[in-house]
């Protein structure tokens, strides 16, 4: 159906002011708590499965399959990165799921074993759900205007028409049965195909509808609509017999069965029973209830939205009756960092770590370093994360914008796993050879250039716009400051040998905590670089204030100036151009550990509840513009760099189109019609406010759901 020119129009009105009044999410959250959920994945509706040693997903706002090892607590990324996929479903070393990147709908099997995978449709099949069990491969297809089911042989290769109703939809399968729902008879029933036999029955036809089946061996579970009242049933293919296992005023929806276990969604709690048993038990309340929960062994998979409307899989532990982690971002947080729009920290389980990056734009989560890699101390600055991977003992970066991950040092060089920090592209590191050799490597050149050698390990570095500090240890808490500066390549001493703790780099400016001894006390100076003077910041008799960390130009430090016990410290947050404290700060109930003062923000541990620490983060700042994220590419034309593409229709509709604008500047955000096509229209955001008469007339003329915007990076 063609969109009148009324409904053009009006789009084009709702555009702009859909621009803007939309503002980024993380500019405004200045003075605001935010607690990092990365605990659970944050998933799209495309659906879940777990089943024997995996499960899978799909992260939100990404393409490819998400495969989890359940025991080595592991992830790896399957599938390409462009395509559309929907319906992941696993069983033992096989992944499938429906796949558009052929332009129309196919199904796609992995091989995990062998990682390996196979298109098993070419090009004539219409899927829209699939489903696998051992090495059987089912899915309902809507070639020739119909509804049927067919089945895949993993062995041999056969493709099997297994209904011929036409009306035929969400299949199950077993080892050696398929069931489905069918309204060959104008409500809703369940039949079954028996493998071996190649042979069609029905297991219920009742007048009532029933809906949703779950197989497994020959056991069917299913919804019985009686009059309204939608209960759980369960069918034997083997005796033949139904038994009901519901009897509740409330819905009971979305069966899923393994073995005799099953479990179910009641008024949006989740519900466990036993086809051999009477009653059920309450798992889980306030559930998402548009994906069916998944259930093997002694896990249920299923999925709730947080306060900020994330889609996130749960995993719950029938055997231990209570909630387990999954995904790699479940474990303990720690070594936190954060600059304007992302926070990276390390998540650690039993037996695995990873580099988690955060976007506080998307609230998103990503895992950026490699599966079996043993990463430590991630930094991040708004185009690269980088940290020090302990089994290749060497540096690792990963760039935002291509999703690339590469080894900064190479085998010949042994980088400090502490002494490394990172300003926009700019990485500072150590080389302790013979020497301690301080290095500044250029992340999008890959250039590295010299800047001194030490005779000892330095107390500390740093690294801001175009300077580098270091602290040469002088012996017994006591060391000299130097700065230098990249442009003019010069080397100023600017404190030497005085006893200290800690020493850092800001916007124009060096602080450090340095003992007075008139005063008995650590406290803070600061180096303005412009003037080349130094002042006090504060001093307090026989009170501490140490371990200063500078960015733009506010201070974080440990102060102990209005404790009753001096070693009882508290944390506080200066401003160095206005010389006073900050007004913003973090609730009294936080428990900070592992501060880091980076970009616009702090981030921290957060060990308020003690059972379940987290990554908390509170800008002090608006973000600064994103300088370092060039367009590496060298030129004006947007077509020739990487690009996202969003369904229009799909962000008009949920609401998440003011998000998709503003990714980018509007001269690398186009409105695309005929995308993919030689007839291919694409008119810029900067084009429509200039003339706005192209772009209402190809919106007249064009499905909402057939335009794309295509953002480019």
């Amino acid at each position: 159906m063609k969109r009148t020119p009324i409904r053009g129009l009006l789009a084009a009105a709702l555009l702009a002011t859909t621009l803007w009044s939309g503002t980024p999410a993380f500019a405004s959250d200045i003075g605001e708590e935010i607690r990092i959920d990365g605990n659970q994945p944050a998933v799209s509706k495309a659906g879940f499965d777990i089943s024997g040693e995996y499960a899978v997903w799909i992260v939100e706002g990404e393409k490819t399959i998400t495969v989890y090892d359940l025991e080595e607590e592991t992830e790896v990324k399957i599938g390409d990165k462009q395509s559309d996929k929907t319906n992941p479903r696993v069983d033992g070393q096989y992944v499938v799921w429906i796949d558009s990147r052929h332009g129309g709908s196919d199904v796609y099997l992995y091989d995990i074993v062998k990682k390996k995978e196979i298109r098993l449709t070419d090009g004539t099949a219409t899927p829209v759900e699939v489903e696998i069990s051992d090495s059987n491969v089912v899915w309902t297809d809507l070639r020739d205007g119909k509804s049927d089911i067919y089945l895949y042989s993993i062995k041999t290769g056969e493709v099997t028409r297994v209904s011929n109703s036409g009306k035929a939809s969400h299949p199950t399968v077993s080892s050696g049965y398929v069931a489905w729902e069918d309204k060959r008879s104008g409500n809703a029933d369940i039949y079954y195909y028996e493998i071996a036999k190649k042979q069609e029955k029905a297991a219920t036809t009742n007048r009532s509808d029933q809906t949703n089946p779950s197989l497994y061996l020959d056991k069917i579970v299913y919804e019985n609509d009686k009059s309204g009242d939608v209960d759980i049933y369960v069918y034997s293919i083997g005796s033949g017999k139904e038994k009901q296992l519901t009897d509740d005023s409330e819905d009971q929806i979305l069966p899923a069965l393994y073995r005799d276990s099953y479990v179910f969604v009641s008024d949006g709690d989740l519900r466990l029973g036993d086809i051999d048993e009477s009653g059920s038990d309450e798992i889980e309340s306030r559930i998402y209830e548009k994906l069916p929960p998944r259930i093997y062994g002694d896990y249920v998979l299923f999925a709730k939205q947080d306060q900020d409307k994330i889609l996130r899989i749960k995993l719950y532990n029938l055997d231990d009756e209570e909630p387990v982690g999954i995904g790699g971002m479940s474990g303990e947080p720690s070594q936190p960092d954060g600059d304007d729009r992302y926070v990276v920290y390390i998540s650690e389980t039993k037996n695995a770590a990873h580099v988690i990056l955060h976007d506080l734009e998307t609230k998103t989560n990503t895992i950026v370093s490699k599966s079996g890699s043993e990463p430590i101390r991630p930094l991040v600055s708004n185009r690269y994360v980088v940290w020090y991977d302990e089994d290749e003992e060497a540096l690792i970066s990963y760039d935002i914008k291509r999703g690339q991950r590469k080894q900064v040092t190479d085998e010949d060089a042994d980088p400090s796993d502490s002494l490394y920090e990172l300003f926009g592209n700019k990485l500072l590191w150590v080389d302790q050879g013979r020497r301690y050799d301080l290095y500044v490597t250029d992340l999008s050149s890959g250039d590295t250039e010299e800047i001194t050698s030490l005779r000892d390990e330095p107390l500390t570095i740093d690294i801001y716009d175009n300077f580098v500090l270091w602290v040469t240890d002088e012996g017994s808490d006591r060391g000299s400051i130097y700065l230098y500066d990249l442009d003019e390549e010069d080397e100023t001493e600017i404190r030497r040998d005085v006893q200290l703790q800690g020493a850092s780099l800001g916007e124009n400016f060096v602080v450090w905590s340095e003992h007075t001894t008139k005063t008995n006390s650590y406290d803070l100076y600061y180096y303005d670089i412009d003037r080349g003077r130094t002042d006090l910041v504060i001093r307090w008799t026989e009170r501490d204030q140490v371990d200063p960390q500078a960015s733009r130009r506010m201070v974080f430090f440990a102060d102990n100036r209005i404790s009753v016990d001096k070693k009882d410290y508290y944390y506080e947050l200066y401003d160095i151009e206005d010389g006073s404290f900050s007004p913003y700060y973090w609730s009294d109930d936080a428990e900070i550990e592992q501060p880091r003062l980076s970009g616009n923000r702090l981030v921290w541990i957060d060990t308020r509840d003690s059972d379940d620490p987290a990554v908390y983060t509170m800008a002090f700042a608006r973000p600064n513009d994103d300088d370092d994220d060039d367009d590496d590419n060298g030129g004006d034309v947007p077509g020739d760099g990487e690009y996202k593409e969003y369904n229009f229709q799909k962000v008009f509709d949920d609401g998440t189109l003011a998000d998709v604008l503003g990714k980018s500047e509007f001269d690398k955000v186009f409105f695309v019609f005929r995308a993919g096509t030689n007839e291919e229209v694409a008119i810029s955001i900067s084009d429509i406010f200039e003339d706005s008469s192209e772009f209402i007339k190809w919106m007249n003329s064009t499905r909402f759901d057939d335009i794309v915007i295509r953002v480019y990076n």
